[in-house]
């Protein structure tokens, strides 16, 4: 299950009738900058520009979660439902199915990479009336789902890049805390599946655990499997549906 062995990529079009609004942008447990010249908090950034949608990510500040709470486009469900769909392994905590409604919002939570649609520019995927990207999905990545209040974002992204996981000095637990708090900051504990509601926090541990080693477990994948992966351009991130 956290072998990767394939790649997919999905080249997508998210259609909007935005005219370049500022994305409404909040960021989580903020600290001082450690290098103000690193891009890696943004890496994610380019998917809000695309859809004329301006992200400002400070340089002189740190944190663990970027979340955007606006502009809303009707593209964000159907780009999670479609990455749902084609994720090759599921950790839920309740009913992922976008077709059944729990009463609830959804956030899947994934390790993506984003490319410029064609010609390697960023430029060329900011189209008037649609965001044209491509995403890459790994095999041995597995994605959770989880229930969540009305806290939670549109998007969101922890701004630790393979780059970054590949590094000597890279602490995965530091990751897995990260990213097991600002989940619990949002799921809605009573939506969640009956033999999961009274011990939740275990099970939102190991599934974040196995969604973090999965990402691991990329340091010792063949190059030719991640030719056109950006590991700049590649973490965890966060979709609403």
């Amino acid at each position: 299950m956290l072998r990767t062995t394939n790649m997919r990529t999905l080249q997508c079009v998210v259609k909007h009738k935005l005219m370049d609004v500022d994305a409404e942008i909040r960021l989580v447990q903020v600290t001082p900058y450690q290098n103000p010249l690193s891009f890696e908090k943004g890496w994610f950034c380019p998917y809000l520009f695309a859809g004329s949608r301006t992200p400002i990510i400070p340089r002189s500040q740190d944190f663990t979660i970027a979340q955007c709470f606006g502009s809303f486009l009707a593209g964000d469900y159907q780009l999670a439902h479609k990455l749902l769909s084609e994720s090759a392994a599921m950790l839920s905590l309740c009913n992922p199915d976008p077709t059944v409604n729990i009463g609830v919002n959804r956030v899947l939570v994934t390790f993506i990479g984003i490319t410029p649609y064609r010609g390697g520019m960023w430029s060329s995927t900011r189209r008037p009336g649609a965001a044209l990207m491509s995403f890459h999905l790994l095999n041995g990545c597995p994605s959770m789902v989880i229930p969540v209040t009305n806290m939670a974002p549109i998007v969101a992204w922890n701004p630790t890049t393979l780059v970054s996981m590949k590094s000597p000095g890279f602490n995965p637990e530091w990751l897995h805390g990260q990213i097991c708090e600002f989940l619990d900051s949002i799921i809605s504990i009573k939506d969640c599946a009956p033999g999961i509601r009274a011990n939740y926090e275990p099970a939102l541990g190991r599934a974040a655990s196995m969604v973090v080693n999965g990402v691991l477990g990329l340091r010792n994948v063949q190059p030719k499997i991640l030719k056109g992966l950006d590991p700049e351009r590649a973490g965890i991130a966060f979709f609403r549906y």
